[in-house]
C-alpha cells in the first residue's frame, strides 16, 4: 500500500501532464519512482528569458506535502535569486518551511520559479554580482540574460560549444591582419557567451580545482593540440614530462622523498660524497717530505768512523750503568 506522500504525488504528476500550465513539463527520473522528478520550464513571453529552457531537479519525500520538496536548477542561469553554485532558488516558501503551508503544490512551485525569472528580488538576493550588474549596468544584464538562454537552447539540443580549430584560428588572424592594415576604423567587439568563456579556460588550464575535475590539456592533450601549443608552445611529450617532474618536485617538498628510490647514479655521487667527507674529518692532511740535498762524495775528506758520534759513549755509559744495579735492592712491589 502506497503511503499519502506517494499518492499525493501521482496525483499531481496527472495534473501536471495532462492540462498543466504553459511552458512547464514534468517527468520521472525513474519509472518506478516517484520521488525524484526532472523539470523543464521555459521562459516567459514578451521577456527577457522568451525562448530560454531551464532543466530543474525535483526531489520528494515521505514528508510531503508537509514540507516543500528539494528544487535546483540543472540548467543555471544568471539571476540575482538563483544561487550560480548550488542552482537553488531564492523562494521563502522554499527555504523556510515554516512558511510552507501544505495547500501549496507542485504545479504553484514551478509557475513561482518561472515567474521569478522575469520578475527578480533585489532583497535577499544571493547572487550579488547580478544585483549589481542589474543596477549600475542593465545594458550588460540583458546581455548576460540572452547569453543565459542561448546556451540553454544549445543545451537543450544537445549541441555543446566547440572550441575553434586551428585553420579558423589563422583565418581569423589572417583576416584581423588585412583589416588592420587597409582600414583604420577599430574593429568591433564581440560579445563572448559564459559558456564559451569557460570552455576555452578549461582547456587552457593546466591545474583542476577538484579530483574529480576533468582537464582537457592535461587528460586529452592529443586531441588538443592548439590549445596546448597556444598555452605552453611544447610537443606534447615533452609537456607530460614538464608535468611529471613538477609533481615530483612538490611532493619531495611537502612530504619528502619517501618511497622515491633514488637512481643509481645518485647513489653512487652520495656515496662519493660521503667519503669526502669522512676523509676530512678522519685523515690529517698530508704534508709532502723535504727531499734530502744530494751527498758528494769527496776523496779528500777523512772517513767518519761510528765511534766517534756523541750518542755511541751515551749508550755505553747507559749500558754500564744497567749491569751495575743490584737486583735485590728494587723493590718490585
Amino acid at each position: 500500500m502506497y503511503s499519502r506522500a506517494h499518492l499525493l504525488i501521482e496525483k499531481e504528476f496527472d495534473s501536471l501532464t495532462s492540462k498543466g500550465p504553459w511552458g512547464i513539463e514534468v517527468s520521472p527520473l525513474k519509472e518506478d519512482n516517484v520521488f525524484e522528478w526532472a523539470a523543464k520550464i521555459k521562459g516567459l513571453k514578451d521577456t527577457l528569458w522568451e525562448g530560454g529552457v531551464f532543466r530543474l531537479y525535483i526531489k520528494f519525500d515521505e514528508n510531503y506535502n508537509i514540507r516543500p520538496p528539494q528544487v535546483c536548477f540543472h540548467t543555471i542561469p544568471f539571476h540575482p535569486n538563483i544561487d550560480m553554485i548550488t542552482g537553488r532558488p531564492c523562494i521563502d516558501f522554499l527555504d523556510n518551511f515554516e512558511k510552507w503551508k501544505e495547500g501549496y503544490s507542485i504545479t504553484m512551485t514551478l509557475l513561482s520559479i518561472q515567474s521569478l525569472l522575469s520578475n527578480p528580488s533585489l532583497t535577499g538576493a544571493v547572487n550579488i554580482e547580478a544585483v549589481e550588474m542589474l543596477q549600475h549596468s542593465p545594458r550588460s544584464y540583458r546581455q548576460m540574460v540572452q547569453d543565459c538562454v542561448a546556451a540553454s537552447q544549445r543545451m537543450e539540443a544537445g549541441v555543446l560549444p566547440q572550441s575553434p580549430s586551428k585553420v579558423d584560428i589563422d583565418a581569423k588572424t589572417e583576416k584581423g591582419l588585412r583589416s588592420t592594415r587597409v582600414s583604420t576604423v577599430p574593429a568591433r567587439i564581440s560579445k563572448l557567451s559564459f559558456d564559451d568563456y569557460h570552455t576555452t579556460w578549461c582547456g587552457l588550464a593546466t591545474s583542476k580545482a577538484r579530483d574529480q575535475s576533468q582537464n582537457p590539456l592535461l587528460e586529452a592533450i592529443r586531441d588538443k593540440p592548439v590549445l596546448q601549443q597556444v598555452h605552453m608552445g611544447l610537443p606534447p611529450e615533452e609537456v607530460q614530462v614538464q608535468v611529471k617532474k613538477q609533481m615530483q618536485e612538490h611532493s619531495a617538498l611537502m612530504y619528502g622523498r619517501f618511497g622515491m628510490r633514488p637512481t643509481a647514479e645518485e647513489d653512487k655521487a652520495a656515496k662519493l660524497n660521503r667519503l669526502e667527507r669522512m676523509k676530512k674529518i678522519y685523515l690529517p692532511p698530508r704534508v709532502s717530505p723535504t727531499p734530502a740535498p744530494d751527498i758528494v762524495l769527496d776523496s779528500a775528506l777523512p772517513a767518519l768512523n761510528p765511534k766517534d758520534e756523541p750518542w755511541e759513549k751515551e749508550v755505553d755509559d747507559l749500558v754500564a750503568w744497567t749491569a751495575n744495579l743490584d737486583a735485590e735492592a728494587i723493590d718490585i712491589s
